[in-house]
């Protein structure tokens, strides 16, 4: 009989599915908008850091989803590999707080540091180290 999954981490990885679903969004959105832009001749502000921004959101998404995925199965790899990207996150939200003014991000930076700190955690810790 297999164990259950701590509720700590059962609510962690509830919140990285949710992260991958909305990272892939707001990158598909944020591609769209300046492809849109570019298409009908507007500036872009700085088109290298959208792109940037973009493969930033794409790839958090893709991993985040796989980690998702491999997490059921307790590979203790999934662990470090959520904290990482919590981690970009967290850094990429407070980049966007302070310099770029986007108060918004608090909210990207406050997920990231809850879903980490429950990475953190003992239940987390046990439950991947099998």
């Amino acid at each position: 009989m297999s164990e259950r999954m701590p509720r700590g981490v059962k609510g962690a990885l509830v919140v990285v599915w949710c992260q991958a679903v909305l990272n892939g969004l707001v990158g598909w959105l944020g591609w769209t908008l300046m492809n849109d832009r570019l298409t009908h001749h507007q500036d872009v502000a700085d088109p290298g850091l959208v792109r940037f921004s973009v493969l930033m959101a794409f790839s958090a998404s893709a991993v985040l989803f796989v980690s998702g995925v491999f997490a059921w199965k307790r590979f203790g790899w999934v662990r470090v590999t959520v904290l990482v990207v919590e981690c970009a996150i967290a850094l990429f939200s407070l980049v966007n707080v302070l310099v770029a003014g986007v108060y918004a991000a608090g909210l990207g930076l406050a997920v990231a540091a809850l879903t980490g700190s429950a990475m953190l955690g003992a239940p987390a810790r046990e439950w991947f180290n099998r």
